[in-house]
């Protein structure tokens, strides 16, 4: 497939890759925005090529960073004369180095992650959030690597850099929405969410599932320049949540973190006698549903949004809470954007 970028419109070849395209965008217009927008880092950022982000080195860009004493043999081109006339001392201006940076996501492609209807389906919402922020990435110049962790086979698409990749990071995300969505593991209408019941073993105490950390750690070698990563999961992981941030932290990397929830998850409208299937255990449990265990329910999703988001802001990453029923076009504009994630720069 070839990826060759545009000089104009979304700078994307629509015939080449139209079907990946519609996957991932129902409403291309979205793509337009995102070519706007920027990948946010939080602080000076090292890479491997030239770019357009400041690093935290000091080189050639036309940004002033500071002055230093003259010293034989240093390019005369870079003394500052006004200073010199003034104090009769040689000073040498020095300017910020200006490289890339390397966008990491994480996709969680666990069982739990397929369900939400055609709509509101998680998977589908991730993979539409690691389609954005890539493409922001690519856009402006920036590098962008794509983790898919919790399945049964783990891919990883390699470090992609210049909008003339996109036709590649789209093939590869809409080829992983396909895998992921072609035989549904739970229809609407058998009981409630097995999804639920990964926040509902935390009430039921039963054994922990697979650890988050262990489904980062099986999907690939953590990053190895600093840089971003955004972690995007509906979080039913049992252990290992806590670990896997400081993993990423201590590699450097300014975390986010993006909470997917259903609104079936958040608010289940379901009473009477129902068979719970667990999507990641493949059990099932019969139970009575009635408003107030339906209460309890709502509020120990509500506690454990509250203790991720907690957790999130004691280690130094950035919670981002996402209801898949919204338009992506509103998550972007109205979540990622307010919440510092991505930012114009036009």
């Amino acid at each position: 497939m070839n990826g060759q970028g545009s000089g104009s419109g979304s700078g994307v070849q629509h015939s080449a890759f139209s079907g990946d395209l519609a996957k991932l965008f129902p409403d291309s217009s979205l793509l337009h925005r995102l070519e706007r927008m920027k990948v946010a880092a939080g602080s000076r950022v090292k890479g491997s090529m030239a770019g357009k982000r400041r690093s935290s080195t000091l080189g050639g860009s036309q940004e002033f960073a500071d002055y230093r004493p003259y010293a034989p043999g240093d390019d005369i081109r870079r003394l500052d004369w006004n200073v010199y006339g003034r104090t009769g001392r040689a000073y040498m201006r020095q300017y910020w180095d200006e490289q890339e940076l390397t966008l990491h996501v994480y996709v969680d492609v666990s069982p739990s992650m397929n369900f939400g209807g055609e709509q509101a389906n998680k998977l589908r919402c991730a993979l539409q959030l690691a389609a954005s922020g890539g493409y922001a990435a690519l856009s402006g110049e920036d590098r962008v690597a794509v983790k898919l962790f919790g399945g049964t086979a783990p891919a990883e698409l390699p470090s992609l850099r210049g909008r003339g990749s996109t036709a590649r990071l789209f093939h590869f995300l809409a080829a992983a929405l396909e895998r992921g969505t072609e035989k549904p593991s739970f229809q609407q209408g058998d009981g409630l969410n097995p999804s639920m019941t990964g926040l509902g073993r935390a009430m039921e105490q039963q054994p922990a599932a697979l650890s988050m950390r262990e489904a980062i750690q099986q999907a690939g070698q953590l990053p190895h320049r600093t840089g971003v990563t955004w972690v995007v999961s509906d979080a039913m992981y049992e252990a290992g949540i806590e670990e896997m941030l400081l993993s990423l932290l201590a590699a450097r990397q300014q975390v986010v973190f993006l909470h997917l929830l259903s609104p079936e998850e958040l608010n289940p409208a379901l009473t009477g006698e129902l068979n719970l299937l667990d999507s990641e255990l493949g059990t099932g449990k019969e139970v009575a549903l009635g408003s107030r265990l339906l209460e309890q329910y709502r509020v120990t999703v509500n506690d454990y949004c509250n203790h991720l988001k907690k957790l999130c802001a004691e280690r130094g990453a950035l919670y981002i809470f996402i209801d898949t029923s919204k338009p992506m076009e509103q998550t972007v504009q109205h979540t990622l954007l307010r919440a510092g994630v991505l930012h114009s720069h036009s």
